[in-house]
């Protein structure tokens, strides 16, 4: 809590004129902290002075006030109140648009008069268009709910007087400090802990999110917060300057934590100014414009907006670190961890003791062994096969110490071989990250230091390339515990040290001028010449970082049933165990973006590939399980509802019908959509339309399932995209299914955003109903989606457009021509996409959709209206150009 100062702002002579007047100077006052803070003023200047603004304005008011009573009462009032701020008013850290939390603090015996005085203070405020939040409470309301809230009790304990009644707030200063503060630390600890803990699952787990939160993001200001808070209820040192000059904050930190403090204030501010209210989410504008703000300039190999957030992740990292650290010491101990402290470590080597469930140094052993590569490594590796962590501290002493010391002393052999059985695991996720956290990581791998932090400025990738590489092999290693393909395949691959490198180096070549995807080939060599591998093993693991990319691409763009597609993927893998290894890095790789990127239906294209290609490169032409694989998936369904109960549907029946799909159909779909699809084709008659919805809670998407035939209207997916986007759903993903029988099964991915969660099912219907409508020519499409007004709503993007691409490929496949569509993604597009490809005079036979939120990126396998490939170069250009046109026009941007 912050004692009385003796100084008082003077800009409280604001409330001595009328309030029109008052008004407009508080307008100029803060037009003129934002003036200062656009050219530069720091973030702790900026604080101080909005918090001096507001203390004028509150104890000007209430000066005014006190002048203006006359009545006895009242002035009995102000003689037994006093306001006082509290939380992060109380702290003096006011950002432009922060809440101003006020306490009036008062004597019983004076409760009756307290509303007036509330009215004659406060109102004025509000009736200038200045909001105050305010509590009105006794000193025992106040260790009261101080004992009982956990909220209230923080708030408080940043109490600072502002005006009024001085012993006042010095008696509830003492009594709150004796009977709230210094009671119940460790169980007040471990409930801001757990605080914190629900906010770092709600705001983001790790430093590196790309759009963090600024306040409550890990690493954010409120990781300042608890340690200041910390250090108030264990040491009553209530700031980082205090516990650094009284020995309890070491100095590093402090100076690791000082200087996160200036850089996120001054962020935040600037947050506060460019939005003109609150704003705390780092958006990918906001980023732009902040790093314009900061003087970063783009480099060619390194956007302006990526340094800024290099230089964010770095303070962010620090603070966190340094908070939990803190925090850390913080907690009592108990009497067993005293005695145990004075009694011996069990040793785990000649060179390591547990400590607790932790592995460490003893004191006269860290020398050595900071100063000794082989033992450095072999820490981590010990750690990993015992599945233990290193202490914290000593983690922290290597990365001081760690920089220090030769890259030559991690090219030896001992210590090769050390991070070789690392990689091969298990546990080497977690303790890749606990060498990064060392910077040990970067000595054995040096690109790694220069991508740490490093943002993938997009919104398909959620985290930096550190962050995304290390959470690869995390994925990667979790396929052990899968039980379906991918698993199968993880556990057959003989060398995961090969694999596990991979992964690690697959994304490291970004940050560069040069295609990322070559300079990780030089990075995938020299690592590997570096590790001793042979030349069999160097080839590989620098054909998987190098061709890392080529799976997800050809299973997702191109069909894996096409000889001219398999083969040429099957030549450039070569071997059944690189195909293994590039699988399952394919599959780390896409689950590493981001929550629920690597959905079933990706997986299954990638799975159908992976089962295609096997057969080329293994020599067996036929997928020796593939019948066996057909069969337990059609014993699933037929226990399925709503197929259970039909007396006319059997198991060959059903596998009759899965036949007639293209293998992914059976891999990629629950057999409970399966069989709500079989059961609609059971029922269908020509010329009808089945619509099936359903919500996925896991994923919070609707699926909609369209089945009819293939002839009841010219342009089916283009019609079903027109109405959803005139309904506001968000396409995420798509598949176009046409069986040789004439029967499309097309089936939709959607975000609703009109509800949060399952929307209701009367909104299913009547996107059902409007679909069926569309379909069978009652309703016109043009005219759905004239009536609809959603085709212009979008998420904010980066100010960074890239040009609208159609290219058009004729060799790949001898039935079909496709097409490939990029452009910037938008609400509404692929309705546009596919009707100018249909108003070419085209039909889509099979399409690949997968929206990466910024850019689409979607494949349209197309013949004219006779069914046949286009073979006239002029219809070709002229298709190029219309397709692209009408895009470029719908993102309201010049056709180039």
């Amino acid at each position: 809590m912050t004692l009385l100062r003796g100084s008082v702002p003077t800009n409280h002579v604001l409330h001595d004129a009328d309030a029109g007047s008052v008004g407009a100077l508080l307008s100029e006052q803060r037009a003129a902290i934002q003036h200062r803070l656009l050219n530069g003023a720091s973030g702790a200047e900026v604080v101080a002075a909005q918090t001096d603004l507001v203390d004028g304005l509150i104890i000007g008011r209430y000066r005014h006030a006190a002048r203006q009573g006359d009545d006895a009462l009242m002035s009995a009032a102000f003689q037994h109140c006093c306001l006082v701020a509290l939380g992060g008013y109380g702290r003096r850290e006011m950002a432009p648009y922060s809440d101003v939390d006020l306490m009036v603090l008062y004597r019983p015996e004076v409760a009756k008069l307290v509303p007036e005085f509330v009215r004659q203070v406060l109102h004025p405020l509000w009736d200038i268009g200045f909001q105050v939040g305010h509590s009105v409470r006794t000193i025992q309301d106040c260790i009261s709910l101080g004992l009982s809230d956990v909220t209230v009790r923080t708030s408080m304990m940043e109490a600072r007087f502002l005006t009024g009644n001085p012993q006042l707030f010095q008696e509830f200063h003492s009594a709150y400090l004796r009977k709230v503060v210094t009671a119940g630390v460790d169980k007040y600890l471990d409930q801001k802990l757990d605080e914190r803990r629900r906010e770092y699952e709600k705001f983001g787990e790790t430093v590196y999110l790309l759009e963090p939160n600024v306040k409550k993001s890990t690493g954010g200001l409120r990781d300042l917060h608890l340690l200041q808070w910390a250090g108030l209820a264990r040491y009553q040192a209530p700031t980082i300057r205090e516990l650094s000059d009284r020995g309890i904050l070491l100095r590093q930190d402090y100076t690791t934590v000082s200087e996160a403090r200036e850089f996120l204030l001054r962020v935040r501010a600037l947050l506060h100014v460019h939005a003109g209210m609150a704003q705390e989410i780092l958006s990918f504008d906001e980023q732009v414009w902040l790093a314009e703000r900061f003087g970063f300039q783009d480099r060619p190999h390194l956007l302006a907006v990526e340094q800024f957030m290099q230089q964010y992740y770095r303070h962010t990292m620090g603070l966190h670190e340094a908070t939990v650290r803190f925090v850390r010491r913080c907690r009592s101990q108990s009497l067993w961890e005293k005695v145990k402290r004075w009694l011996p470590a069990s040793k785990v080597d000649t060179h390591f003791v547990l400590n607790g469930d932790s592995l460490t140094v003893p004191a006269e052993a860290r020398s050595r062994v900071l100063d000794n590569p082989a033992l450095l490594m072999r820490l981590f590796d010990l750690a990993r096969a015992r599945r233990l962590l290193i202490d914290t501290e000593l983690l922290e002493d290597i990365h001081r110490h760690v920089e220090g010391l030769s890259d030559q002393g991690f090219r030896t052999e001992d210590v090769s071989r050390t991070f070789l059985q690392i990689l091969a695991g298990p546990g080497t996720a977690q303790t890749l990250e606990a060498m990064h956290r060392a910077h040990l990581l970067g000595k054995m791998i040096p690109e790694f230091a220069s991508v740490r932090g490093l943002m993938q400025f997009n919104q398909y990738h959620k985290y930096t390339v550190d962050e995304h590489s290390l959470l690869a092999v995390a994925k990667v290693e979790a396929l052990a515990q899968d039980q379906g393909v991918l698993g199968e395949v993880y556990r057959e691959i003989k060398r995961k040290d090969i694999l596990h490198l991979a992964v690690l180096l697959h994304d490291l070549g970004k940050g560069q001028e040069e295609d990322h995807s070559e300079v990780g080939r030089r990075i995938a060599e020299e690592a590997a010449v570096r590790l001793g591998f042979d030349e069999q093993e160097r080839r590989t693991v620098m054909f998987l970082v190098h061709r890392h990319l080529l799976m997800a691409h050809t299973a997702f763009r191109r069909d894996p049933n096409d000889e001219k597609v398999v083969l040429p993927f099957a030549r450039e893998v070569g071997t059944p165990e690189v195909l293994r290894k590039l699988l399952a890095l394919t599959a780390a790789d896409i689950a590493a973006v981001g929550p629920g990127v690597l959905t079933k239906w990706k997986e299954s294209l990638l799975i159908e590939l992976y089962l295609r290609t096997m057969q080329e490169v293994s020599g067996e032409r036929e997928a020796a399980d593939a019948p066996e694989r057909l069969k337990r998936i059609a014993a699933e369904v037929i226990e399925q509802a709503p197929v259970r109960d039909q007396v006319d549907v059997s198991q060959p029946w059903i596998e009759s019908q899965l036949r007639q799909f293209p293998l992914r159909y059976a891999y990629g779909t629950s057999p409970r959509r399966i069989a709500a699809h079989l059961d609609a084709i059971r029922r269908l008659s020509p010329q009808e339309v089945l619509v099936n919805s359903e919500f996925n809670e896991s994923l919070g998407t609707c699926e909609y399932a369209i089945v009819t035939f293939n002839d009841v209207i010219p342009g089916i997916f283009s019609k079903i995209a027109g109405v959803m986007a005139a309904n506001g759903l968000q396409i995420l993903d798509a598949q176009i299914l046409t069986r040789q029988d004439g029967v499309v099964v097309d089936t939709f991915q959607v975000a609703d955003p009109d509800y949060k969660g399952a929307p209701p099912l009367d909104r299913q219907e009547s996107i059902g109903a409007m679909i069926r409508a569309v379909l069978k020519g009652q309703e016109q499409i043009e005219e759905v989606v004239r009536r609809g007004t959603r085709l212009s709503s979008v998420r904010s993007m980066p100010p960074t457009r890239k040009p609208t691409e159609v290219r058009i490929d004729n060799e790949t496949s001898d039935r079909y021509t496709i097409l490939d569509v990029f452009a910037d993604d938008r609400q509404g597009l692929l309705y546009v996409m596919t009707n100018a490809i249909f108003a070419q005079g085209l039909s889509v036979h099979a399409a690949r959709i997968s929206t990466r939120l910024d850019q689409a990126a979607d494949v349209f396998y197309v013949t004219d209206a006779n069914g046949q490939k286009i073979e006239d170069l002029g219809q070709m250009e002229r298709i190029r150009q219309g397709v692209r046109q009408q895009i470029d026009i719908f993102l309201g941007a010049k056709a180039a």
